[in-house]
């Protein structure tokens, strides 16, 4: 039986190919093996088409060619979806139909998720296959789990691919939907107040942006409020240490959030403790063992790598893909997942001896591994329903000289956090002490490294005993504590209070604004939207969210924020369009309750015309009140209209070129005038004239 696999990437043909017996060859895009024919695509190989498409021919155009962005012809909703191949894939899929008529069965070899569902179905769907289809699922390239992925293929008919494939489609249509029709009127009315841009909407990118803006308006409005701190030194007869006091719950001078805010109550409680005996109340100390953290997911290497070397996240994933596409000495880095399968644990001895080839300096450190060790990482539960396992490095060893300093950054991570997994678990002495003064409660902490462990991985062992901070109210950054029982007796020798004054929280970069994604659930206070939100990984992908961060700021929503380097602030447009939209586009509550209804037109509650049906009437709603929405957007100044004085010119596209018209061509009464545009401005030499159906406040251009 003659079989066509059609993969959602090469690495994954690859990976089933090697596990076939014979030899593979190559035809072009196609790779041959015994009876099996192999195509790759690379991601979605069929794109939408564009709102042009689905318009009238008879549309006025842009000299670009592009038809004239106009109110009336909103909502665009296709009654039959057009697609077409992209340009860089077309060979793909030309192979794909051609061997489709020579084939007994086709074999989809998408990834294992939703969005790899629709993206080999979508093509199936295109070329009216009629051959039957198996589905194989692999989600991890270790050649024993892809022979057991192998030998338990599936029917594509099962009911959880079709659910898988419904969910992506209507996400699909959902976000062409939203985010063109909603770009276009938020643009038309923005054009008509005079601002020469173009406001886009997305799905993600919005409550992205609306993440910032509540962040920017909570820092604007934050007021500094003083609040007072008591430290004391406490006489042990094995030593001096400091503690903190902590306040009943009845304790008088408290904020809602339990901060001393009487400075005369701070006072009192200084003279009422100051030399005076106490008792250690509570004592305890024991060792800790603390695990080596995960392998990373592209979310963690994009977080660590941004926080350490100040990427952003467009460079970490971008560096990320040479190293797994042009290096092949990383796994595949658009996961969300950070486990591996136990089958994995096997090639460890293999992976670090190519690792110590491709970066000799960790040589000595990857010598003392113990790859007999098996941490919480390899784990065949934790990988059941995951479409991709943890970023690792692979056995390929290769010349890594031409890396830039990213790209080396970022494999030294990677390394670092698969080799961690075979050290010891870190011990550290955990001392936990209450005192008990006056009828007072004070507290001291401390964590003393024991053996560094898994941490010798990253950094050099301290010996230092560490006092750790609560609440920023010790200065003292490491202090030893002594041995002591429970019982014993001490005295307060001194005891101070320092003023304070509480801080606005802090503004976002990218690697804490990526996080606030993934971690969406906590903007929201709806239980529904909120566990969906949490479940779901908050909102975009890790393949995805970078690339959102990006656009914000090349289309001049998000900039860098006055006096800092990398903070980021919501611009003067993006507050402008966020004010205009109602708050079901903003609130992330919206994307929350977005999945919820995804997950029953997948399981059946709704059918996909309903869902359809339901949201064009709300998009519908939502361009009507932009039609008439306030916006503070940035705008040139508008000089006053000549002809009836109480207009402002604004300049506008024509069909040709650029002109001014009067605020009041739709007002009443209505003020028709026009002028040619020279230079940026107005002119006001050329005889004034009615404006021509040609012109209006209306958008030209293309998406």
């Amino acid at each position: 039986m003659r079989r066509l696999f059609i993969g959602e990437k090469s690495s994954l043909v690859q990976a089933v190919v090697a596990v076939l017996p014979g030899t593979p060859r190559r035809d072009g895009v196609v790779t041959y093996i015994g009876d099996d024919a192999f195509v790759p695509l690379a991601g979605h190989a069929l794109e939408q088409a564009m709102p042009d498409e689905y318009l009238p021919d008879d549309l006025p155009r842009s000299k670009s060619g592009s038809k004239i962005w106009r109110y009336q012809d909103l909502p665009i909703v296709p009654t039959d979806w057009l697609m077409a191949p992209r340009g860089d894939l077309q060979r793909n899929v030309r192979a794909v139909e051609k061997l489709l008529s020579e084939v007994d069965q086709v074999v989809h070899l998408g990834d294992p998720d939703e969005e790899g569902q629709l993206l080999v179905d979508e093509v199936l769907i295109y070329l009216s296959n009629a051959k039957p289809v198996l589905r194989l699922l692999v989600n991890d390239y270790n050649p024993a789990k892809v022979r057991q992925a192998l030998d338990s293929m599936h029917s594509n008919e099962e009911p959880q691919f079709r659910a898988w494939f419904v969910w992506a489609l209507a996400r699909s249509r959902y976000d062409w939907l939203f985010g063109l029709n909603l770009t276009r009127a938020a643009t038309l009315r923005a054009r008509e107040l005079g601002f020469d841009g173009v406001l886009t909407v997305g799905s993600v990118q919005t409550p992205t942006l609306m993440i910032v803006y509540g962040r920017d308006r909570a820092i604007e409005s934050f007021k500094p409020a003083g609040y007072f701190t008591i430290a004391a030194k406490m006489q042990h007869e094995n030593g001096l240490f400091v503690a903190n006091w902590k306040a009943r719950e009845d304790q008088a001078g408290l904020d809602d959030a339990g901060r001393l805010m009487d400075e005369s109550v701070a006072r009192a409680l200084v003279v009422r403790m100051r030399n005076q005996p106490a008792e250690i109340s509570a004592y305890d100390k024991s060792p800790k063992r603390e695990a080596p953290p995960l392998p990373l997911s592209l979310n963690e290497l994009t977080v660590a790598a941004c926080g350490k070397f100040g990427y952003t996240g467009d460079e970490v994933l971008a560096a990320a893909q040479v190293l797994y596409e042009r290096y092949k000495v990383t796994s595949y880095p658009r996961t969300e997942n950070r486990y591996l399968s136990e089958a994995q644990h096997d090639e460890a001895p293999t992976i670090l001896a190519s690792v110590s080839r491709n970066l000799p300096g960790l040589g000595s450190l990857i010598s003392c591994a113990d790859t007999k060790r098996k941490s919480a990482a390899f784990d065949d539960k934790k990988m059941n329903g995951e479409a991709h396992h943890g970023i690792v490095p692979t056995v390929c060893v290769t010349d890594l000289s031409a890396l830039n300093e990213i790209e080396r950054n970022v494999y030294d991570l990677v390394v670092r956090s698969y080799l961690a997994q075979f050290f010891e678990p870190a011990v550290f002495m955990q001392t936990r002490i209450e005192i008990s003064c006056v009828g007072e409660r004070l507290t001291a902490n401390g964590k003393t490294p024991v053996s560094a462990g898994w941490r010798e991985v990253y950094a050099p062992h301290e010996e230092a005993a560490v006092q750790t901070p609560v609440d920023g109210e010790t200065e003292y950054a490491k202090q030893t504590l002594p041995d002591m029982a429970q019982g014993d007796p001490a005295m307060c020798t001194t005891c101070d209070t320092t003023s304070r004054t509480t801080k606005p929280p802090s503004r976002f970069d990218e690697a804490s604004l990526l996080t606030a994604m993934i971690d969406l659930h906590k903007f929201t206070t709806d239980p529904a939207a909120r566990a969906r939100l949490k479940e779901g990984k908050g909102i975009g992908t890790s393949a995805t969210r970078a690339g959102i961060i990006k656009d914000l700021r090349e289309r001049g929503f998000l900039e860098i924020a006055k006096g800092t380097k990398n903070k980021l602030t919501c611009s003067a447009s993006g507050r402008g369009l966020l004010t205009a939209l109602p708050g079901p586009v903003t609130d992330p509550t919206m994307a929350g309750m977005f999945k919820i209804a995804l997950d029953a037109v997948a399981s059946g509650q709704i059918t996909y015309d309903q869902f359809i049906e339901r949201n064009v009437a709300f998009i519908t709603k939502v361009i009507a009140g932009l039609r008439t929405s306030k916006m503070n957007l940035p705008v040139a100044p508008a000089p006053a209209c000549p002809k009836c004085t109480s207009g402002r010119l604004r300049r506008i596209p024509g069909n040709d070129d650029h002109i001014w018209g009067c605020s009041n061509f739709q007002a009443e009464p209505k003020c028709s005038a026009s002028y040619p545009d020279r230079d940026g401005a107005p002119d006001f030499t050329s005889k004034l004239k009615p404006r021509s159906k040609g012109f209006g406040f209306k958008k030209v251009g293309a998406m």
